[in-house]
């Protein structure tokens, strides 16, 4: 999947105005305030239905108007997508003129997001790396989705059975949860073990034994959400006493985490904010990379003012990932860094000057 043609109107700042993509790389750089991060916000609305930058959609329509409207086209597959919110209407989805769900825009045109939350991927907390994960298995399978939501229905029933305190009641619900959470956990197992094994793979391509003192005792691991030694039925069980008494589910698939250690400790602690924003734009590629080589997934990389906080040593990095790459990545920056710096092992590069196109 890559979007060729995109047409904005009534969008922020914009009023109307049309871009074309390249299917490789594509850079926009402006000044602040000039629309770069509106750009890629449009663009992951294809994507999501939703907005990076707030949860209400109304506040993204222009001042003075009653509507946004927003138009991709995907040339190598036909498909055209429209987005359109009214003030007074939900948003509007459609592919190919028939409206369609959210979810399953997700699976047509399948997106990894970094922006200045994911930056600090290490450093975030657990449930920021779980939906991350869930995002991308989201895309790839449907089985996993309704496991997601008929977990979580059943985990919000046994919470509300726990702060009541009706402890006969909450064993019924402990099978419920543990079937549909065992599904859950055999998904992320196996997907992780996909995005590690690519994960690797770019540290090997990008030589970072000679750049990084840490990389050696760098060690990524992902915890379940409980002790691997029981199954999740068997600590539901054990854990009704303790439950109770704190009045919410402490273990399970809702608690997993990837986590990220040097030294066994939490990589934070050894990394500069460039480091842990480089190794969050690694592992996302690593998630892109495991989409398309294991489930014939091409997901869209946008990264959102990319140069801020690297320095020049991690930036050079950056470029080198750039040239293995053979997904369309869209990122912003405020300056241009990179016409120097482009060689013929770039994928399609193409730049546009924000303030040109507003």
């Amino acid at each position: 999947m890559s979007l060729t043609n995109i047409s904005i109107k009534h969008f922020r700042c914009f009023e109307d105005t049309n871009f074309t993509l390249s299917p490789g790389i594509n850079f926009f750089y402006g000044d602040n305030g000039c629309g770069k991060t509106t750009i890629l916000e449009s663009i992951y609305l294809f994507s999501s239905g939703k907005s990076f930058k707030s949860s209400n959609l109304t506040s993204l329509i222009k001042h003075h108007k009653d509507s946004f409207y927003i138009k991709g086209f995907d040339g190598d597959r036909g498909f055209v997508v429209e987005v359109e919110k009214n003030i007074t209407k939900p948003i509007s989805v459609k592919l190919n003129s028939n409206k369609i769900t959210t979810s399953k825009l997700a699976r047509k045109f399948p997106c990894t997001l970094i922006h200045n939350e994911t930056f600090a991927f290490a450093n975030a907390a657990p449930d920021f790396r779980r939906k991350l994960l869930d995002r991308s298995i989201f895309i790839i399978d449907e089985i996993f989705s309704k496991a997601w939501f008929s977990y979580h229905r059943a985990l919000k029933q046994r919470n509300f059975l726990l702060k009541n305190n009706r402890k006969s009641d909450i064993y019924a619900w402990n099978e419920k949860l543990s079937t549909e959470g065992d599904i859950l956990t055999s998904y992320r197992k196996k997907f992780f073990k996909n995005c590690f094994s690519e994960f690797y793979l770019l540290l090997k391509e990008l030589d970072l034994v000679n750049v990084f003192d840490f990389f050696e005792t760098m060690s990524i691991e992902f915890f379940q959400g409980w002790a691997s030694n029981l199954s999740l039925f068997e600590v539901l069980e054990n854990n009704i006493n303790k439950d109770l008494q704190r009045k919410i589910t402490t273990e399970g698939p809702h608690r997993s985490d990837i986590k990220f250690l040097i030294k066994k400790q939490d990589a934070k602690q050894f990394m500069s904010r460039g480091e842990q924003k480089f190794f969050s734009i690694l592992w996302s590629c690593a998630q892109n990379e495991a989409l398309k080589k294991f489930y014939n997934v091409e997901s869209t990389l946008i990264i959102d003012d990319i140069k801020s906080e690297l320095d020049d040593r991690v930036f050079s990095l950056f470029i080198k990932l750039l040239e293995n790459n053979k997904n369309q990545v869209i990122f912003s920056c405020i300056d241009d860094p990179f016409s120097s710096k482009i060689t013929s092992n770039f994928n399609a590069f193409k730049k546009f000057h924000v303030e040109q196109l507003g």
